[in-house]
């Protein structure tokens, strides 16, 4: 039987606001290492581009084929996805770019940079610093905005008493108190490191800790209570929904 699952909510994370989302509201975004009208990854330099072009911008930008952070792609709704459209005519090179969030809804799109030039190599790239100047209309800034209760929902969605019964760990290593384990699928599925197992000095009791996208910051289900640990000026603690109102405990542990 699933655990009854809640929406998490932090009071860390209070700004979170449950609206239509804009550009303003990512940080990190991801570009294909090939459009559909490319016939190589990053054929004429575009999608590279594309990603210099963004940091540059405040954009945390991946090409998918780049070494990505660890868990980065374990939640995509906290990230834009950007696209390229080629609307090409007999004379002339033109291309927009698409930027959606994980739900394919358009947040943004830029002008159409077109160029007449022959060759493709130097038609593409310049219709790419065309369309790529119209960006400042999105007047990009990002919000702030976090996606921690979103991706902890998600998560704690496949997590239940029954799934993680039919799961055996195996010990990777353990030092400083903390032991970190492998979780190994029955149905032979390729094994993620996903938890780490800590203990709650104070009164002895084991965490489980299934780890999130961002460092420190742990989900955990505890006597039945689902919720988020994470560490506040280097203190511990496990938050909770009990009954609708948010409960803060302290907790004596050490990473």
């Amino acid at each position: 039987m699933k655990n009854k699952l809640f929406l998490i909510a932090i009071a860390l994370f209070s700004s979170l606001i449950y609206s239509q989302s804009s550009l303003n509201d990512y940080e990190m975004a991801i570009i294909p290492a090939k459009f559909e009208f490319q016939k190589e990854d990053n054929q004429y330099r575009i999608n590279s581009t594309i990603k210099a072009f963004l940091k540059q911008k405040g954009f945390e930008a991946y090409v998918s084929t780049d070494v990505l952070p660890e868990g980065f792609l374990d939640y995509n709704c906290n990230k834009v996805f950007v696209n390229v459209v080629e609307e090409n005519t007999m004379f002339s090179t033109r291309i927009k770019i698409e930027f959606k969030d994980c739900r394919q809804v358009v947040l943004f799109t830029t002008d159409l940079g077109e160029s007449r030039e022959k060759e493709f190599a130097k038609a593409y790239n310049q219709a790419l610093l065309l369309t790529l100047k119209s960006f400042d209309k999105a007047k990009y800034k990002f919000s702030g905005k976090t996606y921690y209760d979103d991706e902890a929902q998600e998560k704690l969605k496949s997590r239940d008493v029954e799934s993680v019964s039919k799961e055996v760990t195996k010990v990777i290593k353990s030092e400083n108190g903390v032991t970190y384990e492998k979780v190994i699928k029955t149905d032979n599925s390729t094994a993620t490191d996903t938890f780490v197992k800590v203990t709650n000095q104070t009164n002895q009791q084991e965490l489980v800790l299934y780890k999130t996208s961002r460092n420190a910051i742990y989900l955990c289900n505890q006597n039945g209570k689902n919720g988020v640990v994470f560490a506040k000026n280097e203190v511990w603690f496990f938050e909770y929904l009990d009954n609708g109102k948010l409960v803060s405990e302290k907790l004596d542990i050490k990473f």
